[in-house]
């Protein structure tokens, strides 16, 4: 019976992998047939046609049932019709949002907030009803492509991994802006990928080991201490590009705030893909939208645009956790291996400026190295199919003379 259902779905496959965008409709009837013309089992469509039990069940529960019915409340192949008093509010929000110089978002999520604040009352139309009105208003704007994550996840970028062990922080310096005459100014951007999304933006004075610190400590403050801080390898955050086996200050303020600093693949932006997304929000709608006369108007403004993003991400501040008592201080690398040009048997990653070879299989594929100064080990991971094994460990002793100021490895706050 198992075979004879395997060759009823083999038959209507390519059909079905054309029908997540159609109407429900035709879904019904390819259920029904299967269930009982074909006598495929429930639980064989569920998981070859990827459907809820439920959504099988309601279409088999009878051989002769119709297949049309649905609870719309309006006309089969007709749009809903919006009355106008809808219509005028979603526009005018829209309208106010634009003008309101406190104000950065307006398209549908914003306007379904600023709703829900002024009618509390009602609930906002979807998202989608609200995206529909506004274009066929003319007041919506081009939307964003989005781009295709296709060799990040073919080359094994250890996404999992890295996500799915805590909080994870992102941040970045911005790259320089220039006001009318020519003063360069720097900022800073902290983001949050997974919920509750926030992202926050600082001017800073340059872009130096203190400035991080000290934004990082002020952030901290404000929002949440985070389990990971995700950045880049630049000088102010890895420290040294020529000492071999050395922490930085910014690592040991991280290490000494059981905060665990993960350092994002060198050349690589799209590893940092969060945050560089929030900086081109940033540039979008923040920099390129506004004119500003001063630094001091700058950062007056900038402070208006925090404000607005956390309410447009609605940001709340998690519950805060117990620390934990077995924190074990550690850095992670996300590296891609490049071919070792002297011995084409292996391929190398460079962790604190000391190469570490690895079999000349893993060229050109992401791992996630991880240095536990507790014990001095250095152990690295392959991640497939969102399991990472880990594939090689080495001793890894830091170099005595370049420790904290105390000369030791101790984090303890």
């Amino acid at each position: 019976m198992a075979k004879y259902e395997s060759h009823a779905l083999t038959s209507t496959k390519l059909v079905v992998r054309s029908y997540d965008e159609k109407k429900s409709l035709q879904l019904r009837v390819l259920v029904h047939e299967l269930f009982f013309q074909r006598q495929v089992s429930r639980k064989m469509i569920v998981r070859q046609l990827k459907v809820s039990p439920k959504f099988v069940r309601r279409w088999t529960s009878a051989s002769e049932q119709d297949l049309t019915a649905d609870g719309r409340g309006w006309p089969k192949g007709k749009r809903r019709t919006l009355d106008v008093q809808t219509a005028e509010r979603v526009k005018e929000i829209h309208q106010f949002l634009e003008r309101d110089p406190r104000q950065f978002f307006s398209g549908a999520t914003a306007v379904a907030q600023e709703w829900r604040f002024r009618y509390p009352q009602e609930a906002p139309p979807a998202l989608r009803t609200i995206g529909r009105i506004l274009a066929e208003s003319g007041l919506s704007g081009h939307r964003r492509i989005a781009k295709a994550k296709g060799a990040a996840r073919y080359l094994c970028y250890p996404e999992h991994t890295i996500y799915h062990r805590g909080r994870v922080l992102e941040a970045d310096f911005i790259g320089k802006k220039y006001l009318g005459g020519g003063e360069p100014l720097n900022f800073i951007g902290f983001s949050f990928k997974k919920e509750p999304k926030l992202r926050h933006f600082q001017y800073v004075t340059g872009q130096t080991t203190d400035q991080i610190i000290e934004h990082c400590r002020r952030f901290f403050r404000l929002f949440e201490k985070p389990d990971y801080l995700k950045v880049d390898n630049c000088g102010a955050t890895i420290g040294s590009g020529n000492a071999k086996r050395t922490l930085s200050r910014f690592v040991c303020f991280l290490l000494k705030n059981r905060v665990i600093p993960i350092f994002s693949v060198p050349r690589k932006p799209f590893s940092q893909a969060s945050i560089e997304g929030n900086n081109s929000v940033f540039s979008r709608k923040f920099w390129n939208r506004r004119t500003f006369t001063s630094r001091e108007d700058v950062c007056t403004q900038l402070e208006w645009f925090n404000q607005a993003s956390v309410r447009y991400t609605e940001y709340s501040r998690p519950h805060a956790k117990d620390p934990a008592p077995d924190f074990v201080p550690q850095i992670l690398f996300i590296r891609q291996v490049a071919p070792d040009e002297r011995d084409a048997r292996f391929g190398f990653i460079s962790i604190l400026n000391e190469k570490i070879s690895l079999p000349a299989s893993y060229v050109n594929y992401f791992v996630l190295a991880r240095l536990n100064l507790k014990h001095e080990r250095l152990e690295i991971y392959f991640e497939k199919e969102q399991k990472a094994k880990c594939i090689k460990q080495v001793r890894f002793t830091i170099n005595l003379n370049k420790k904290s100021k105390g000369g030791s490895l101790s984090f303890d706050q």
